[in-house]
């Protein structure tokens, strides 16, 4: 006997389309997103333990977010003076965000070159999922619907909103490095 119960047929009518657009968007994500999402993962969760870091590692991570990001600007943006200063405002509040998130005083410079000794982080792995998601999503809105984020108060938001999430890493960087210029050398 056939059910012929409507929310049947209404549930099968909205699960099917919405289960094509969600296989669709993940057989369409680049390998180097799924990659990239792995890489993340893993510097999150060393983040959470106390480390011997050299900077130069240490710059990996803003460095990913802050290209991401400007790759973003000059790919999908206008490129006028008004986008320009809307990312530099999001970029400067993130990284007034990353840099307070570090505490000097549990920071120090260690022995090895161009090194520090930080103790855990536990916003490292949250911020990197929580940006990853985002600039993903935004990914996904741009392929699906790019007049979308052309609107001019999605835009500004997506602007704004890219340069925070670059500002934090940049923040932090930033703060690891002043620590590391203006510290001695600690023994042992």
């Amino acid at each position: 006997m056939r059910n012929t119960d409507p929310t049947v047929f209404l549930l099968s009518a909205t699960v099917d389309p919405m289960i094509e657009t969600i296989s669709g968007i993940v057989t369409h994500t680049p390998v180097w997103v799924y990659v990239l999402l792995v890489f993340l993962i893993s510097r999150g969760i060393k983040a959470r333990k106390p480390a011997t870091v050299a900077l130069e590692k240490l710059a990996i991570i803003p460095a990913i977010f802050l290209a991401w990001d400007l790759y973003d600007m000059v790919m999908f943006r206008d490129q006028s003076v008004a986008n320009w200063s809307l990312w530099l405002v999001g970029l400067l509040c993130g990284a007034a965000i990353g840099y307070a998130l570090i505490k000097r005083a549990a920071v120090t410079r260690a022995p090895a070159p161009r090194s520090i000794h930080r103790p855990a982080d536990y916003t490292a792995l949250p911020f990197m999922l929580l940006t990853f998601a985002v600039k993903y999503a935004l990914g996904v809105m741009t392929a699906m619907s790019p007049e979308l984020l052309q609107r001019p108060g999605v835009s500004a938001c997506v602007i704004i909103v890219g340069g925070v999430f670059a500002g934090v890493f940049v923040g932090k960087f930033v703060r690891y490095v002043g620590v590391y210029r203006a510290a001695e050398v600690i023994p042992g």
